[in-house]
């Protein structure tokens, strides 16, 4: 009888780059997290072609993991830092384990649009990264990404499909909630995605996740922001659905 094809790869890694080709000098274009579980479409040498499980495909290295015969089963989900307001960088924000730790919750567990932002509030500070999207580094969607997950919404990888996604939720910018998003670019490409505090404030990552506001009548508003602002966009009626 043949052997059972293991055609899972279990992130066993804080985060696993993702990238382009099967080469560390390849563009890395996305992270998978700790207890991911990553549909193997393919392999060559010691690197594994992948389907994350928001459905974005790329190339991991197997020292991210394992391979598996079944999808991963965890019980927590790892949402906020430890004692002292760090997080673990085994387990990294985003994380899914079996076993629970300061800073989880059951990963069943839905927190609902009215948390969002204050779970993204626990990220400022921690720095940009390209690809990133967890408490390791973020990009602009990786943040937007990965908070909306753990609140209990699936959304795509990258800004240019995340507002496809919102599309039919469209808002005045005075009317952004705390959780709602703005985001910006030019008519042809979207190029950057943030939360609203409410109305103009802005929590995002450009640098570091931090605070921000493209308020004009305040002092130290982002203008460079404000000068492509696109659009805003309610969360609410996607966490309704």
């Amino acid at each position: 009888m043949p052997k059972a094809k293991k055609k899972w790869f279990i992130i066993k890694a804080g985060s696993a780059q993702v990238y382009s080709q099967p080469d560390f000098n390849s563009p890395c274009i996305t992270e998978a997290i700790y207890g991911e579980s990553c549909r193997i479409l393919g392999h060559k040498d010691n690197w594994f072609k992948i389907e994350c499980e928001d459905g974005y495909i790329g190339w991991v290295n197997s020292f991210y993991g394992i391979r598996s015969l079944e999808r991963n089963n965890p019980k927590y989900l790892v949402v906020y830092p430890k004692n002292g307001g760090c997080f673990n960088s085994k387990y990294p924000f985003g994380s899914q384990i079996e076993n629970y730790i300061p800073g989880s919750i059951l990963i069943n567990k839905k927190l609902g649009s009215d948390k969002v932002i204050n779970v993204a509030k626990q990220l400022v500070d921690i720095p940009y990264k390209w690809g990133g999207k967890s408490s390791l580094g973020f990009d602009c969607s990786g943040l937007v990404q990965s908070v909306l997950k753990i609140c209990g919404l699936e959304i795509p990888r990258d800004a240019r499909d995340q507002i496809i996604f919102f599309s039919n939720d469209q808002i005045d910018l005075s009317d952004a909630k705390p959780g709602d998003l703005h985001f910006f670019g030019s008519k042809d490409k979207v190029t950057h995605v943030g939360f609203s505090t409410k109305g103009a404030g802005l929590l995002h990552a450009q640098g570091t996740v931090k605070l921000d506001s493209i308020d004009s009548s305040k002092k130290d508003y982002n203008k460079k922001l404000l000068d492509i602002y696109l659009s805003s966009h309610s969360i609410k009626r996607k966490f309704e659905i």
